[in-house]
């Protein structure tokens, strides 16, 4: 079960932590690099592995059911979405309009460097996070902005069913097997795109919905024909205009 879900158009925290993600970080050079030096506490080899695995997740746990903690990862929905919004505005995204507002394809690697620059500065140094190890720490905050993109995705937004992100807009859709650039430089999650809409206040009509679905779709299409070479300069150049917008 995902730590989010999007309720009514609106990405909500379920309330705890599920421990499948932590699981499979494990596996991972840098979770088991934690998971080895965590062991290295006790003295009893063939039962120190499984001992750090616990306390490692249950002080994550106790740490996340804090109430502090437990309100900063709600206030994370709504700074993805800020993060969402923000990344929309990025110069050189393939766009369209439709009603008179703007519709963005967004790499999802560009949400992921934006939405990365925030959340270890509100929940690094959380005073509930003491006893929690380093990597975990940058294991969970990471799993966060990773749970919420998920959410988006399991939503299945289109015109019809948008997804509530910052700065007026919303997303309409999601496509996932899409490689915008090297996974080394944003991670494996963040492959694929979404389609931001700035939603009009008195929202659309049936027959503009089908019409969003349809720029949608003509959008999909048209990043299909570019090369390796393009998708990586369209991805630099945007992220470039953010920096500097933001400079």
């Amino acid at each position: 079960m995902s730590w989010f879900v999007v309720k009514q158009g609106h990405l909500r925290y379920r309330g705890r932590l599920t421990r499948g993600p932590y699981l499979d970080w494990l596996k991972t050079p840098e979770g088991a690099r934690a998971l080895e030096a965590a062991a290295r506490n006790y003295r009893f080899r063939p039962f120190s592995v499984a001992r750090a695995r616990g306390r490692l997740w249950r002080a994550l746990d106790s740490a996340a059911r804090t109430a502090s903690v437990r309100k900063a990862i709600e206030q994370e929905a709504v700074h993805f979405g800020t993060a969402l919004g923000q990344v929309s505005f990025a110069p050189a995204l393939p766009r369209a309009h439709v009603a008179l507002h703007r519709l963005v394809l967004v790499p999802r690697a560009l949400v992921a460097a934006r939405a990365r620059m925030g959340v270890r500065m509100r929940l690094w140094n959380l005073p509930a996070f003491a006893d929690v190890d380093e990597s975990v720490r940058a294991f969970f905050c990471e799993q966060l902005l990773i749970a919420l993109d998920s959410a988006i995705d399991d939503a299945a937004p289109s015109a019809k069913r948008p997804v509530e992100a910052g700065e007026g807009w919303s997303c309409v859709g999601a496509d996932r097997p899409y490689v915008w650039v090297d996974p080394l430089w944003a991670g494996d999650h963040w492959v694929g795109h979404v389609f931001m809409y700035e939603f009009p206040r008195d929202g659309l009509s049936r027959a503009q919905r089908r019409e969003l679905d349809e720029a949608v779709s003509d959008l999909r299409k048209s990043v299909a024909l570019l090369s390796k070479l393009q998708r990586n300069a369209l991805v630099r150049t945007a992220a470039d205009g953010l920096a500097t917008a933001t400079a």
